[in-house]
């Protein structure tokens, strides 16, 4: 709190009370607000959102226990920690502050180096929690892109070109494709980056549930927080945002143009300070077209595309996928075995298979794989069970499908043929380069250049 004042907001009912803490805690470098009574209370807590409240127990009318839990139960409170101040201190009264979530319990007459420890600790304590919160949520998703392919590089290369700017992304892709990941890279490589990322997915939520989700509510000196406040400073992060209703995209594309937004049943306006990043499985297009979303709302939001592709177009990623998702799923079940080996064959064929799920069904499948083979090995019969009746019908519709390669320039499409080609046949022969040689009609030392060109290991096609 070194850099920015930190604000605290004194409750008692005793005018004297109200001036000595207000002229010791300013004193000590803090902002302070006073309030007398509860109404009052909710009144200066909604308009200074202060970082930490010393709160009277007993006061005419409403006590503070009462304040104290319709602050949690709506919620308003998030990092900041209430010390329940009381002239007629009981172990009851503490525990029962404590149990609805005070940080900490003072008696009358207050002593002054009680009280500034109490509120030094309860800011460095609510410092320590936002930080951890930010952290943890960052390292559940830290997932790195795996790069190999043309696609992914290019994926990539745009998330990297445009994270520093503070543009609104508009994210597109099959359902599966890692779009939220996409987000979180997005985020992590902004100037925002240790602010906080705050996620709204409509497609788990109620639709009437969702404006206030965003905008947050006031209703009878009740404060409700919405997204928008929660990620002030940050990146809103909303999925499928197709699914807004058109109130909804009203509300929204309102705050968005104005920089500024009302709660639900608020009058007073709050400025807008978020980095708003979305993503759809739709097709937006589609959706101005039919009526379904605002056309200027989508032209609002999409100021950088970034479409992620289909995993059936980032062949080259998939060995490293599969390696991680195998390395992954077997630190989940913690057994004494070792992660399962597997098969040239077997991960040929799910390279080969065109994954209609993207990467969700991957990691899925992988991770039924590594359940029921832990310690075994991974081969082709256990991959065609896993994939059930989807893998002959994959593979029958890989066949008739044109090869990705065929969107290449001439030479790389070369290339991809004569990899796949190689790797296909190299499975074959058991890796045996001689006899690969001879099965293809190459010369050895010409294939051994040819597979090396091609970065093609004969190691890695051994049974």
């Amino acid at each position: 709190m070194s850099e920015q004042r930190a604000k605290i907001l004194v409750v008692d009912d005793e005018p004297d009370i109200r001036q000595i803490l207000q002229d010791i805690l300013q004193d000590e470098g803090y902002d302070v607000c006073v309030a007398e009574n509860a109404e009052q209370a909710r009144i200066q807590f909604k308009e200074h959102q202060p970082n930490l409240v010393l709160l009277d127990i007993w006061m005419p009318g409403e006590d503070g226990i009462s304040v104290l839990k319709t602050w949690v139960e709506s919620e308003q409170l998030d990092h900041t920690p209430v010390v329940m101040i009381s002239g007629h201190g009981t172990v009851e009264n503490a525990v029962e502050a404590v149990r609805l979530g005070a940080y900490d319990f003072l008696e009358k007459p207050l002593s002054t180096g009680k009280l500034l420890l109490s509120v030094e600790r309860g800011l460095e304590n609510a410092s320590l929690r936002a930080e951890n919160q930010q952290l943890k949520s960052r390292l559940n998703t830290n997932h790195s892109v795996i790069s190999n392919s043309d696609a992914s590089r290019e994926l990539m290369r745009h998330v990297q070109l445009f994270s520093p700017t503070d543009s609104w992304v508009f994210i597109t892709g099959e359902p599966g494709t890692g779009k939220h990941l996409i987000a979180k890279k997005v985020h992590e490589n902004s100037h925002r980056t240790d602010k906080a990322f705050v996620e709204l997915n409509l497609a788990a939520m109620p639709a009437e549930n969702v404006a206030q989700a965003l905008f947050g509510s006031e209703r009878d000196g009740n404060v409700v927080l919405g997204r928008f406040e929660a990620a002030k400073g940050g990146t809103l992060f909303i999925n499928e945002v197709l699914d807004l209703t058109l109130e909804t995209q009203n509300k929204l594309y309102s705050a968005l143009q104005e920089r500024q937004f009302l709660r639900l049943g608020g009058t007073q306006y709050i400025e807008l300070d978020v980095r708003v990043v979305v993503t759809t499985s739709g097709n937006p297009q589609k959706a101005v077209s039919d009526g379904a979303f605002r056309e200027d709302l989508y032209y609002h939001l999409n100021v950088i595309p970034i479409e992620v592709p289909p995993l059936r177009k980032r062949k080259q990623d998939l060995p490293e996928l599969i390696a991680l998702f195998i390395d992954e799923a077997a630190h989940k079940i913690n057994s004494q075995e070792k992660a399962p080996e597997i098969t040239p064959r077997a991960l040929q064929w799910l390279t080969d298979y065109r994954w209609p799920g993207n990467v969700r069904q991957l990691q899925n499948i992988i991770q039924r794989l590594v359940v029921l083979n832990i310690g075994k090995v991974i081969d082709l019969p256990q991959v065609k069970s896993a994939l059930g009746g989807d893998a002959d019908i994959e593979s029958d519709t890989a066949a008739e499908t044109i090869p990705d390669y065929f969107d290449y320039d001439m030479r790389a499409a070369k290339e991809a043929f004569e990899r796949a080609y190689l790797s296909h046949h190299l499975t074959t022969v058991d890796g045996n380069v001689s006899a690969l040689a001879k099965k293809i009609g190459l010369e050895r030392t010409h294939l051994y250049r040819k597979l090396k060109s091609l970065d093609v290991n004969s190691k890695q096609a051994k049974n």
